[in-house]
């Protein structure tokens, strides 16, 4: 790998070669024998020229035997039309993002070089981290983080456990052209604080977004809740049914059973979880809370989703952590909800293919009859 300012791997081995600016970099991680599919992915941010080639994967067996898998395309060679087929979800590249094959800088033939040129790739660093707007609001014996964007009827962002505003990044643009988009660090996560010696719970998270809109002077909101978020505004839109417009959740859940959620991820919270609880540090109790939350809640109901008045889009990705029967419970449940299921995507959706995500929001949200 390559760039104009002679990158450098950072948590990773790079081996320098000789007379060169190129580098072999190397990722190693211990791969679960169950493990069926196998996804690397690589993020950079800011603009530039960015220069990579060669893709190997091996594993290596109980007997410390190397064997290669092989991967098509591997030197972004074997397809002039689409250099990175094979490699990018949907075949889509962001906006501002173009590739071409270049001549490396040493013998080894060419190599392919991603260009970003627009200024909106900072995103990554500006919401949730916006000193400008945004503010804190003292409510239920916390501080809540917001910042709010756009004009129009409001939209309330309720990100998923230990995510932050900053996770809907790649939704507030394309949203807060046509929405007064709010978007809340939940309590305990992002920039937002805690009561120490208060469990966390869907419910009290449901009631500190009716005492916050209650503080905005916001009557009634459009909701999008993904993954825990989705879970609190299931919350909001059963007990407290006159604020909520219209909801949109995903990957959301009604309780954290192998019914549910797949065994693999509960097995993964309870190992967290139990190396988190004995340690007695701040930043250890907080993710020990929200796990905890994690595998206690949510306990919602098919009578209670029954109840709800509110139009419902209920979403979830092909992949996701969320069992499809689940998630088609959720829908069957809810009063004339829609259900989407995103192909090939995991509960990773809303930042896996954030056009196709936003535009099912944007669209839903228009019709009246959804």
């Amino acid at each position: 790998m390559e760039n104009d300012d002679n990158w450098v791997s950072s948590k990773t081995k790079r081996n320098s070669l000789p007379d060169t600016n190129w580098h072999d970099t190397f990722i190693e991680s211990e791969v679960n024998s169950k493990t069926r599919e196998f996804w690397l992915n690589i993020k950079v941010e800011g603009n530039g020229d960015f220069y990579v080639d060669n893709v190997r994967f091996q594993i290596r067996n109980n007997a410390g035997i190397w064997r290669d898998i092989a991967i098509p395309n591997a030197d972004f060679e074997q397809s002039e039309n689409n250099l990175l087929k094979g490699f990018i979800q949907y075949e889509q590249l962001p906006d501002g993002v173009t590739t071409k094959l270049v001549q490396r800088s040493d013998t080894l033939g060419k190599a392919l070089q991603i260009t970003a040129t627009q200024s909106n790739i900072v995103w990554k660093t500006y919401y949730g981290n916006n000193t400008k707007i945004g503010r804190y609001i003292f409510l239920n014996g916390i501080k809540l983080y917001i910042e709010q964007y756009g004009k129009g009827e409001p939209l309330l962002l309720l990100h998923g456990n230990g995510q932050s505003i900053a996770d809907f990044s790649k939704q507030i643009p394309d949203l807060a052209t046509q929405y007064n988009v709010i978007a809340v660090d939940t309590r305990a996560q992002g920039k937002s604080s805690d009561v120490d010696n208060q469990s966390l719970s869907y419910d009290l998270f449901a009631e500190d977004m009716k005492i916050l809109l209650d503080s905005l002077h916001i009557p009634k909101v459009h909701i999008l809740g993904w993954s825990d978020g989705g879970n609190t505004g299931l919350t909001m839109a059963i007990k407290y049914p006159d604020y909520v417009s219209k909801l949109m959740i995903m990957g959301a859940n009604l309780n954290p059973t192998s019914d549910a959620v797949e065994n693999s991820m509960l097995r993964t919270v309870e190992k967290d979880h139990k190396k988190l609880s004995v340690k007695k540090d701040a930043e250890s109790k907080r993710v020990a809370k929200l796990l905890t939350l994690l595998l206690s809640a949510p306990n919602i109901s098919t009578m209670d989703l029954r109840q709800i008045r509110a139009k419902t889009l209920v979403m979830a990705g092909e992949k996701d952590i969320i069992k499809p029967a689940h998630t088609k419970l959720i829908a069957e449940n809810i009063r004339d909800a829609k259900l989407l299921i995103f192909d090939r995507a995991t509960h990773m959706a809303p930042a896996e293919i954030p056009n196709i995500f936003n535009q099912a929001i944007l669209q839903f949200l228009k019709f009246k009859n959804y």
